[in-house]
């Protein structure tokens, strides 16, 4: 009996304690996602409006349908005016330096990064949101293992069995099953983590600045080309962009 007591609690303590940190690790990942989308705010307020955000990430081939996540905060009170000889050069600058951090941003998010260790590994890797999934899928297949090697109808069923007069009578008036026993055992199974919910975490992969695209030009030069046509279309506007980030 002892011996059923802990395989019965152990494997719920281990599973127990795997939850636990796995919901504290949803807590960065979830920080890192916002983070993520805080950078993408700031890229459509200098890019004027979020239609221009997103054809700017059709040209570069990245869904857009994670756009409606996007909270507008002010992007201003970390930003610095780059230096240009032009409005448009200052412009154009911005620009990029903004999607180089949204591109970090979704990477981090995504990937995690990469970080030194004092042991015989050298590096180790923070949990990114691909990884993150997985262990969702091996934490589940875990809990389905537990809720299934160590059931709690078996549990009480073996338990009941020790008591062979109220097993005698019950079996007399057709109150007990055999096999699974008589007290359900569905609604005291462990529950899987819902991963539908994570999954509405998912942001697009997006390429760096030195990237090639299909069409040979790289992502670089595809971002000046798109940043100049805003500014000669709505240079008023992107010149009070620029004089507020001078004022800051």
């Amino acid at each position: 009996m002892v011996d059923i007591a802990n395989g019965f609690f152990g494997a719920r303590k281990a599973i127990d304690d795997e939850r636990e940190l796995f919901e504290r690790t949803e807590s960065d990942i979830r920080l890192a996602e916002q983070r993520a989308l805080n950078t993408c705010a700031q890229l459509i307020a200098l890019l004027t409006s979020e239609r221009d955000v997103e054809k700017l990430f059709r040209i570069l081939e990245v869904p857009v349908e994670f756009m409606h996540r996007v909270e507008f905060t002010d992007p201003w009170l970390s930003m610095p005016l780059p230096f240009a000889l032009t409005a448009e050069g200052r412009y154009k600058k911005c620009v990029l330096q903004t999607y180089d951090k949204m591109q970090t941003a979704f990477e981090f998010f995504l990937h995690g990064a990469t970080y030194k260790k004092n042991t015989v590994e050298k590096y180790g890797r923070t949990t990114g949101y691909y990884r993150y999934m997985d262990w969702c899928d091996e934490l589940n297949a875990r809990i389905v293992k537990v809720n299934r090697d160590h059931a709690p109808t078996q549990v009480l069923s073996v338990v009941r069995g020790m008591d062979v007069d109220k097993v005698a009578k019950q079996r007399a008036v057709g109150t007990i099953n055999s096999e699974v026993g008589c007290v359900p055992g569905e609604d005291m199974c462990m529950l899987l983590v819902p991963k539908d919910e994570l999954e509405e975490m998912q942001l697009p992969e997006l390429p760096p600045l030195d990237e090639k695209l299909r069409t040979g030009h790289t992502v670089e030069a595809v971002i000046k080309k798109y940043a100049s046509e805003i500014f000669r279309r709505d240079r008023k506007k992107i010149e009070e962009i620029l004089a507020r980030l001078k004022k800051n």
